[in-house]
Protein backbone atom coordinates (compact mmCIF):
# COMPACT_ATOMS: atom_id res chain seq x y z
CA UNK A 1 0.00 0.00 0.00
CA UNK A 2 1.43 3.58 -0.87
CA UNK A 3 1.32 5.80 2.22
CA UNK A 4 -0.94 8.95 1.85
CA UNK A 5 0.34 12.80 1.75
CA UNK A 6 3.73 11.06 0.80
CA UNK A 7 5.14 13.44 -1.62
CA UNK A 8 7.26 11.13 -4.44
CA UNK A 9 10.06 12.97 -6.52
CA UNK A 10 10.13 12.99 -10.17
CA UNK A 11 13.62 14.61 -11.92
CA UNK A 12 13.73 14.57 -15.73
CA UNK A 13 16.01 16.13 -18.28
CA UNK A 14 15.82 17.36 -21.53
CA UNK A 15 18.63 17.11 -24.11
CA UNK A 16 19.53 17.18 -27.70
CA UNK A 17 20.76 19.09 -30.42
CA UNK A 18 20.19 22.94 -30.22
CA UNK A 19 16.87 24.61 -31.43
CA UNK A 20 15.27 21.55 -31.54
CA UNK A 21 12.68 22.74 -29.05
CA UNK A 22 13.55 21.75 -25.26
CA UNK A 23 12.81 24.88 -23.83
CA UNK A 24 9.74 25.22 -25.50
CA UNK A 25 8.65 21.38 -24.66
CA UNK A 26 9.18 22.16 -20.96
CA UNK A 27 6.82 25.37 -20.79
CA UNK A 28 4.23 23.24 -23.02
CA UNK A 29 4.40 20.51 -20.19
CA UNK A 30 4.31 23.03 -17.20
CA UNK A 31 0.79 24.27 -19.09
CA UNK A 32 -0.56 20.43 -17.97
CA UNK A 33 0.29 20.68 -14.57
CA UNK A 34 -2.02 20.82 -11.70
CA UNK A 35 0.47 23.30 -9.27
CA UNK A 36 0.37 23.02 -5.59
CA UNK A 37 0.77 25.63 -3.72
CA UNK A 38 3.05 24.69 -0.42
CA UNK A 39 5.02 27.78 1.98
CA UNK A 40 8.72 28.50 0.93
CA UNK A 41 9.04 26.80 -2.35
CA UNK A 42 11.33 23.44 -3.39
CA UNK A 43 15.33 23.66 -2.89
CA UNK A 44 17.76 23.86 -5.75
CA UNK A 45 18.56 20.33 -5.57
CA UNK A 46 21.82 20.00 -7.22
CA UNK A 47 23.05 22.75 -4.88
CA UNK A 48 26.51 22.12 -2.73
CA UNK A 49 24.40 23.22 0.03
CA UNK A 50 22.35 20.37 -0.29
CA UNK A 51 25.37 18.06 -0.03
CA UNK A 52 26.32 20.29 3.16
CA UNK A 53 23.32 18.61 4.44
CA UNK A 54 22.97 15.20 2.71
CA UNK A 55 26.67 13.89 3.85
CA UNK A 56 26.92 15.42 7.16
CA UNK A 57 27.42 12.15 9.09
CA UNK A 58 30.37 10.03 8.33
CA UNK A 59 30.81 6.20 8.74
CA UNK A 60 32.81 6.82 11.14
CA UNK A 61 30.82 9.39 13.25
CA UNK A 62 33.43 11.97 12.38
CA UNK A 63 30.43 14.09 10.41
CA UNK A 64 33.39 16.24 8.34
CA UNK A 65 33.48 16.65 4.53
CA UNK A 66 36.89 16.84 3.36
CA UNK A 67 38.08 18.41 -0.20
CA UNK A 68 39.22 14.52 -0.53
CA UNK A 69 35.34 12.96 -0.24
CA UNK A 70 33.42 15.60 -1.41
CA UNK A 71 31.12 14.88 -4.75
CA UNK A 72 32.22 17.16 -7.84
CA UNK A 73 29.29 19.58 -8.12
CA UNK A 74 27.99 20.69 -11.31
CA UNK A 75 27.65 24.25 -10.37
CA UNK A 76 31.04 25.52 -10.33
CA UNK A 77 33.18 27.28 -12.69
CA UNK A 78 35.76 24.36 -12.87
CA UNK A 79 32.87 21.42 -13.61
CA UNK A 80 29.96 20.81 -14.81
CA UNK A 81 27.29 21.81 -16.65
CA UNK A 82 26.54 25.41 -14.47
CA UNK A 83 23.00 25.05 -13.18
CA UNK A 84 21.28 28.10 -12.33
CA UNK A 85 20.15 28.03 -8.77
CA UNK A 86 16.30 28.45 -8.51
CA UNK A 87 13.10 28.17 -6.60
CA UNK A 88 9.70 27.50 -7.27
CA UNK A 89 9.04 31.20 -8.15
CA UNK A 90 11.47 31.29 -10.56
CA UNK A 91 10.58 28.03 -12.28
CA UNK A 92 7.39 29.46 -13.03
CA UNK A 93 9.05 32.85 -14.22
CA UNK A 94 10.83 30.16 -16.65
CA UNK A 95 7.95 28.81 -17.97
CA UNK A 96 5.98 31.59 -18.92
CA UNK A 97 8.32 34.18 -19.47
CA UNK A 98 9.90 35.39 -22.52
CA UNK A 99 11.37 32.47 -24.30
CA UNK A 100 15.20 33.01 -24.89
CA UNK A 101 18.07 30.30 -25.98
CA UNK A 102 19.29 28.42 -23.13
CA UNK A 103 22.80 28.77 -22.57
CA UNK A 104 23.39 27.40 -18.71
CA UNK A 105 21.52 24.75 -17.60
CA UNK A 106 18.16 25.39 -15.25
CA UNK A 107 16.45 23.04 -12.83
CA UNK A 108 12.58 24.25 -12.74
CA UNK A 109 11.07 22.92 -10.02
CA UNK A 110 7.39 22.28 -9.58
CA UNK A 111 4.80 21.10 -6.58
CA UNK A 112 2.28 19.21 -8.49
CA UNK A 113 -0.33 17.07 -8.32
CA UNK A 114 -1.09 14.29 -10.29
CA UNK A 115 -3.69 11.84 -9.99
CA UNK A 116 -4.47 12.52 -6.08
CA UNK A 117 -0.57 12.23 -6.10
CA UNK A 118 2.00 14.57 -4.39
CA UNK A 119 5.13 15.48 -6.71
CA UNK A 120 7.87 17.66 -6.52
CA UNK A 121 9.05 17.15 -10.37
CA UNK A 122 12.17 18.65 -11.36
CA UNK A 123 12.61 19.46 -15.15
CA UNK A 124 16.74 20.09 -16.13
CA UNK A 125 17.08 21.68 -19.22
CA UNK A 126 20.53 21.87 -20.63
CA UNK A 127 21.78 23.64 -23.84
CA UNK A 128 21.70 22.28 -27.10
CA UNK A 129 24.72 20.25 -28.80
CA UNK A 130 26.30 21.89 -31.70
CA UNK A 131 29.53 22.88 -32.92
CA UNK A 132 32.84 20.30 -33.57
CA UNK A 133 32.64 16.82 -32.22
CA UNK A 134 35.31 17.70 -29.31
CA UNK A 135 33.03 20.77 -28.52
CA UNK A 136 30.07 17.73 -28.21
CA UNK A 137 31.99 15.15 -26.58
CA UNK A 138 33.27 17.92 -24.04
CA UNK A 139 28.83 19.11 -23.72
CA UNK A 140 28.43 15.42 -23.05
CA UNK A 141 31.23 15.26 -20.60
CA UNK A 142 29.35 17.76 -18.62
CA UNK A 143 26.11 16.59 -18.84
CA UNK A 144 27.68 12.72 -17.16
CA UNK A 145 29.09 15.25 -14.66
CA UNK A 146 25.62 16.48 -13.42
CA UNK A 147 24.31 13.15 -13.58
CA UNK A 148 26.60 10.99 -11.72
CA UNK A 149 27.15 14.23 -9.41
CA UNK A 150 23.39 13.41 -8.05
CA UNK A 151 24.49 9.84 -7.31
CA UNK A 152 27.65 11.05 -5.69
CA UNK A 153 24.86 13.15 -2.94
CA UNK A 154 23.08 9.31 -2.73
CA UNK A 155 26.37 7.97 -1.49
CA UNK A 156 26.79 10.92 0.50
CA UNK A 157 23.93 10.00 1.99
CA UNK A 158 24.45 5.96 2.45
CA UNK A 159 27.47 6.42 4.03
CA UNK A 160 25.87 7.90 7.27
CA UNK A 161 25.47 6.30 10.36
CA UNK A 162 21.92 7.58 11.18
CA UNK A 163 20.22 8.01 7.31
CA UNK A 164 17.31 11.42 6.53
CA UNK A 165 13.84 9.02 5.68
CA UNK A 166 12.81 12.04 4.13
CA UNK A 167 16.71 12.55 1.98
CA UNK A 168 15.94 14.07 -1.41
CA UNK A 169 15.92 11.80 -4.30
CA UNK A 170 18.17 13.86 -6.18
CA UNK A 171 19.00 11.13 -9.52
CA UNK A 172 18.14 11.63 -12.73
CA UNK A 173 15.08 9.09 -13.58
CA UNK A 174 14.96 9.77 -17.25
CA UNK A 175 16.58 12.15 -20.16
CA UNK A 176 14.44 12.84 -22.48
CA UNK A 177 16.41 13.19 -26.00
CA UNK A 178 15.25 15.53 -28.24
CA UNK A 179 16.09 13.79 -32.31
CA UNK A 180 16.21 16.36 -35.71
CA UNK A 181 13.51 14.96 -38.42
CA UNK A 182 15.30 17.52 -40.24
CA UNK A 183 19.03 15.71 -40.33
CA UNK A 184 20.28 14.52 -43.72
CA UNK A 185 20.49 11.16 -42.40
CA UNK A 186 17.31 9.51 -41.52
CA UNK A 187 17.17 8.10 -38.69
CA UNK A 188 20.02 8.75 -35.18
CA UNK A 189 23.67 11.27 -36.61
CA UNK A 190 26.96 10.22 -35.98
CA UNK A 191 26.44 12.76 -32.83
CA UNK A 192 23.46 11.21 -31.85
CA UNK A 193 24.98 7.86 -31.40
CA UNK A 194 28.02 8.77 -29.26
CA UNK A 195 25.89 11.15 -27.24
CA UNK A 196 23.11 8.06 -26.33
CA UNK A 197 25.82 5.33 -26.00
CA UNK A 198 27.40 7.29 -23.43
CA UNK A 199 24.44 8.89 -21.46
CA UNK A 200 22.86 5.43 -21.82
CA UNK A 201 25.10 4.21 -18.86
CA UNK A 202 23.59 6.52 -16.20
CA UNK A 203 19.86 6.98 -17.17
CA UNK A 204 17.03 6.03 -18.38
CA UNK A 205 16.73 7.17 -22.58
CA UNK A 206 13.71 8.20 -24.03
CA UNK A 207 13.72 9.65 -27.12
CA UNK A 208 11.52 12.20 -29.16
CA UNK A 209 11.55 13.25 -32.65
CA UNK A 210 11.00 17.33 -32.27
CA UNK A 211 8.83 19.58 -34.93
CA UNK A 212 6.31 16.53 -35.57
CA UNK A 213 4.41 19.23 -36.66
CA UNK A 214 6.38 19.34 -40.03
CA UNK A 215 6.02 15.59 -40.95
CA UNK A 216 3.33 13.44 -42.28
CA UNK A 217 1.89 10.28 -41.09
CA UNK A 218 4.00 8.31 -43.75
CA UNK A 219 7.01 10.09 -42.85
CA UNK A 220 6.99 9.87 -39.22
CA UNK A 221 6.54 6.05 -39.39
CA UNK A 222 9.34 5.63 -41.46
CA UNK A 223 11.39 7.97 -38.67
CA UNK A 224 10.83 5.95 -35.95
CA UNK A 225 11.20 3.09 -37.79
CA UNK A 226 14.96 4.47 -39.03
CA UNK A 227 16.15 5.57 -35.23
CA UNK A 228 14.80 2.51 -33.60
CA UNK A 229 17.18 0.51 -36.40
CA UNK A 230 19.88 2.95 -35.84
CA UNK A 231 19.63 1.99 -32.07
CA UNK A 232 19.90 -1.54 -32.39
CA UNK A 233 22.55 -1.32 -34.54
CA UNK A 234 24.45 0.38 -32.33
CA UNK A 235 23.51 -1.02 -29.25
CA UNK A 236 21.80 1.78 -27.49
CA UNK A 237 18.96 0.48 -25.54
CA UNK A 238 16.37 2.90 -24.66
CA UNK A 239 13.83 2.83 -21.99
CA UNK A 240 11.49 -0.33 -22.95
CA UNK A 241 7.57 -0.06 -21.83
CA UNK A 242 6.92 -3.46 -22.30
CA UNK A 243 9.79 -5.57 -21.66
CA UNK A 244 10.36 -8.53 -23.82
CA UNK A 245 8.67 -10.82 -21.34
CA UNK A 246 5.59 -8.64 -20.59
CA UNK A 247 5.36 -8.96 -24.92
CA UNK A 248 5.39 -12.48 -25.20
CA UNK A 249 2.59 -12.45 -22.45
CA UNK A 250 0.68 -9.87 -24.44
CA UNK A 251 1.41 -12.09 -27.62
CA UNK A 252 -0.11 -15.04 -25.85
CA UNK A 253 -3.25 -13.11 -24.67
CA UNK A 254 -3.94 -11.51 -28.19
CA UNK A 255 -4.14 -14.90 -29.73
CA UNK A 256 -6.30 -16.49 -27.29
CA UNK A 257 -4.43 -18.04 -24.21
CA UNK A 258 -5.71 -17.34 -20.95
CA UNK A 259 -3.90 -15.11 -18.94
CA UNK A 260 -6.10 -15.91 -15.76
CA UNK A 261 -4.18 -18.56 -14.96
CA UNK A 262 -1.12 -16.29 -14.59
CA UNK A 263 -2.66 -13.55 -12.03
CA UNK A 264 -0.99 -14.89 -9.21
CA UNK A 265 2.50 -14.50 -10.96
CA UNK A 266 5.30 -12.06 -9.70
CA UNK A 267 7.17 -10.54 -12.33
CA UNK A 268 10.64 -9.94 -11.84
CA UNK A 269 11.92 -6.45 -10.17
CA UNK A 270 13.48 -4.75 -12.70
CA UNK A 271 16.68 -3.89 -12.64
CA UNK A 272 17.66 -2.49 -16.13
CA UNK A 273 17.51 -2.61 -19.96
CA UNK A 274 17.13 -6.06 -20.85
CA UNK A 275 16.91 -7.73 -17.77
CA UNK A 276 13.91 -9.81 -18.15
CA UNK A 277 16.13 -11.65 -20.91
CA UNK A 278 18.67 -12.36 -18.92
CA UNK A 279 16.46 -13.62 -15.68
CA UNK A 280 14.67 -15.93 -18.91
CA UNK A 281 18.12 -17.08 -19.72
CA UNK A 282 19.44 -17.84 -15.85
CA UNK A 283 16.10 -19.88 -15.38
CA UNK A 284 14.69 -17.37 -12.79
CA UNK A 285 11.22 -18.52 -13.35
CA UNK A 286 10.05 -18.90 -9.93
CA UNK A 287 8.84 -15.92 -8.30
CA UNK A 288 9.58 -15.36 -4.73
CA UNK A 289 6.50 -15.16 -2.12
CA UNK A 290 7.68 -11.58 -0.67
CA UNK A 291 7.61 -10.01 -4.40
CA UNK A 292 5.24 -6.52 -4.09
CA UNK A 293 1.33 -7.33 -4.93
CA UNK A 294 1.40 -4.60 -7.09
CA UNK A 295 3.64 -6.64 -9.92
CA UNK A 296 0.53 -8.10 -10.48
CA UNK A 297 -0.68 -5.24 -12.51
CA UNK A 298 2.09 -5.85 -15.05
CA UNK A 299 -0.28 -9.50 -15.69
CA UNK A 300 -3.72 -7.24 -15.80
CA UNK A 301 -4.82 -7.35 -20.17
CA UNK A 302 -5.41 -3.73 -19.97
CA UNK A 303 -1.65 -2.88 -18.77
CA UNK A 304 -0.11 -4.85 -20.52
CA UNK A 305 -2.33 -3.33 -24.05
CA UNK A 306 -1.73 0.08 -22.30
CA UNK A 307 2.29 -0.63 -22.37
CA UNK A 308 2.34 -1.68 -25.75
CA UNK A 309 0.68 1.26 -26.82
CA UNK A 310 3.22 3.64 -25.33
CA UNK A 311 6.03 1.28 -27.06
CA UNK A 312 4.52 1.21 -29.87
CA UNK A 313 4.96 4.70 -29.90
CA UNK A 314 8.46 5.03 -29.00
CA UNK A 315 10.42 7.62 -30.49
CA UNK A 316 7.36 9.92 -29.96
CA UNK A 317 6.67 12.62 -31.76
CA UNK A 318 6.51 15.73 -30.10
CA UNK A 319 4.59 19.16 -30.74
CA UNK A 320 5.32 22.40 -28.47
CA UNK A 321 2.70 25.29 -28.25
CA UNK A 322 3.19 28.40 -29.73
CA UNK A 323 6.24 30.47 -28.44
CA UNK A 324 4.57 33.89 -27.69
CA UNK A 325 1.55 32.18 -25.79
CA UNK A 326 -1.15 32.99 -28.05
CA UNK A 327 -4.38 32.18 -26.87
CA UNK A 328 -6.07 29.08 -29.05
CA UNK A 329 -9.33 27.66 -29.13
CA UNK A 330 -10.60 24.73 -30.57
CA UNK A 331 -13.58 23.96 -33.10
CA UNK A 332 -16.17 24.11 -29.50
CA UNK A 333 -14.35 27.06 -28.11
CA UNK A 334 -12.49 25.37 -25.27
CA UNK A 335 -8.31 26.99 -24.60
CA UNK A 336 -5.73 24.58 -26.01
CA UNK A 337 -2.42 24.49 -26.10
CA UNK A 338 -1.37 23.86 -29.52
CA UNK A 339 -0.38 25.88 -32.60
CA UNK A 340 -2.26 27.80 -35.28
CA UNK A 341 -1.41 27.29 -38.94
CA UNK A 342 -3.38 28.52 -42.19
CA UNK A 343 -5.54 25.36 -42.27
CA UNK A 344 -6.69 24.85 -38.86
CA UNK A 345 -5.89 24.58 -35.17
CA UNK A 346 -3.19 21.99 -34.09
CA UNK A 347 -3.87 20.43 -30.43
CA UNK A 348 -0.31 19.77 -28.93
CA UNK A 349 -2.40 17.02 -26.53
CA UNK A 350 -4.50 15.59 -28.96
CA UNK A 351 -3.13 11.98 -29.55
CA UNK A 352 -4.32 12.22 -33.27
CA UNK A 353 -1.89 15.09 -33.87
CA UNK A 354 1.40 13.86 -31.64
CA UNK A 355 2.29 11.94 -28.94
CA UNK A 356 3.31 14.18 -25.97
CA UNK A 357 -0.29 13.16 -24.17
CA UNK A 358 1.06 9.55 -24.34
CA UNK A 359 4.57 10.40 -23.11
CA UNK A 360 3.23 13.02 -19.95
CA UNK A 361 0.74 10.28 -19.20
CA UNK A 362 4.05 7.46 -19.13
CA UNK A 363 6.00 9.81 -17.41
CA UNK A 364 3.94 11.43 -14.39
CA UNK A 365 1.65 8.03 -14.13
CA UNK A 366 2.10 5.03 -15.43
CA UNK A 367 5.73 4.96 -15.43
CA UNK A 368 7.13 6.77 -12.99
CA UNK A 369 8.14 4.18 -10.41
CA UNK A 370 9.33 2.23 -12.81
CA UNK A 371 11.43 5.06 -14.01
CA UNK A 372 12.82 5.45 -10.63
CA UNK A 373 13.11 2.08 -9.68
CA UNK A 374 15.39 0.99 -12.85
CA UNK A 375 17.71 4.46 -11.94
CA UNK A 376 17.98 3.53 -8.20
CA UNK A 377 18.68 -0.67 -8.74
CA UNK A 378 20.29 -0.35 -12.08
CA UNK A 379 21.84 3.03 -13.04
CA UNK A 380 23.14 4.34 -9.05
CA UNK A 381 24.39 0.19 -8.35
CA UNK A 382 26.30 0.02 -11.27
CA UNK A 383 28.04 3.49 -10.76
CA UNK A 384 28.29 2.56 -7.21
CA UNK A 385 29.76 -0.52 -7.95
CA UNK A 386 32.03 0.86 -10.52
CA UNK A 387 33.27 3.42 -8.01
CA UNK A 388 33.70 1.42 -5.43
CA UNK A 389 36.07 -0.84 -7.73
CA UNK A 390 38.15 2.19 -8.96
CA UNK A 391 38.72 3.23 -5.41
CA UNK A 392 40.13 -0.51 -4.44
CA UNK A 393 42.36 -0.57 -7.64
CA UNK A 394 43.75 2.88 -7.04
CA UNK A 395 45.01 1.72 -3.53
CA UNK A 396 46.31 -1.70 -4.41
CA UNK A 397 48.38 0.32 -7.22
CA UNK A 398 49.17 2.87 -4.16
CA UNK A 399 50.20 0.12 -1.97
CA UNK A 400 52.45 -1.47 -4.89
CA UNK A 401 54.06 1.46 -5.01
CA UNK A 402 54.60 2.53 -1.49
CA UNK A 403 56.12 -1.02 -1.54
CA UNK A 404 58.78 -0.56 -3.81
CA UNK A 405 59.84 2.69 -2.34
CA UNK A 406 60.34 0.83 0.68
CA UNK A 407 61.93 -1.83 -1.10
CA UNK A 408 64.34 0.85 -2.67
CA UNK A 409 65.00 2.26 0.96
CA UNK A 410 66.45 -0.66 2.32
CA UNK A 411 68.63 -1.98 -0.35
CA UNK A 412 70.00 2.00 -0.28
CA UNK A 413 70.40 1.94 3.70
CA UNK A 414 72.46 -1.70 3.71
CA UNK A 415 72.39 -3.30 7.18
CA UNK A 416 68.91 -1.55 7.77
CA UNK A 417 66.93 -3.55 5.40
CA UNK A 418 66.32 -6.93 7.78
CA UNK A 419 65.49 -4.06 10.21
CA UNK A 420 62.17 -3.48 11.97
CA UNK A 421 59.46 -1.04 10.52
CA UNK A 422 59.69 2.11 11.70
CA UNK A 423 57.56 4.57 13.33
CA UNK A 424 57.55 6.42 9.66
CA UNK A 425 57.16 3.01 7.75
CA UNK A 426 54.09 2.40 9.84
CA UNK A 427 52.31 6.02 9.70
CA UNK A 428 53.00 5.77 5.48
CA UNK A 429 51.05 2.13 5.58
CA UNK A 430 48.19 3.75 7.17
CA UNK A 431 47.87 6.39 5.31
CA UNK A 432 47.24 4.16 2.24
CA UNK A 433 43.83 4.05 3.34
CA UNK A 434 43.15 7.41 1.98
CA UNK A 435 45.13 7.21 -1.20
CA UNK A 436 42.99 7.64 -4.63
CA UNK A 437 40.16 8.36 -2.51
CA UNK A 438 39.43 12.12 -4.17
CA UNK A 439 36.93 11.16 -6.46
CA UNK A 440 35.08 7.93 -4.07
CA UNK A 441 32.81 8.02 -1.03
CA UNK A 442 33.71 5.50 1.90
CA UNK A 443 30.94 3.66 3.14
CA UNK A 444 30.49 0.74 5.59
CA UNK A 445 29.17 -1.66 2.04
CA UNK A 446 33.06 -1.32 1.44
CA UNK A 447 33.49 -4.65 3.95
Amino acid sequence: MRRKNVVSELNLMVAGNSGLGKTSFIRTLYGTLKLRTSPGGLRNKASVSNLGSAATTSASGSGDITPENRPTSPNNNQNGIGTKANGTKDSAGYATGTLQRTLNSFEALFEIEENHEKINLTLVDTPGFVGTDDVIDAHCDEILAYLEYQFDLTLAEERKVRRNPKATDNQIHACIYFIDQASHHQGLSDADIRILKRLGTRVNLIPVIARGDTLTRAQTKRLKQAILRDAAANQIQFFQFLSPKLAKRLLAQQQGGDLADNTSRRRHSRNGPGDDEEAEEGGEDEESDDEDDDDEDDWDPEVLEEKAHLQSLTPFTVIAQEEDGTDLRDEKGRRIQGREFPWGVLDCLNSQHCDLHGLRSALLSSHRQELKEITYGYFYEKYRTEKLLARTKSQHIAYQQQQQLQQQQRQKNGSNGGAAPTGSTLKNKESLLSVGSSNAIAGPWEE
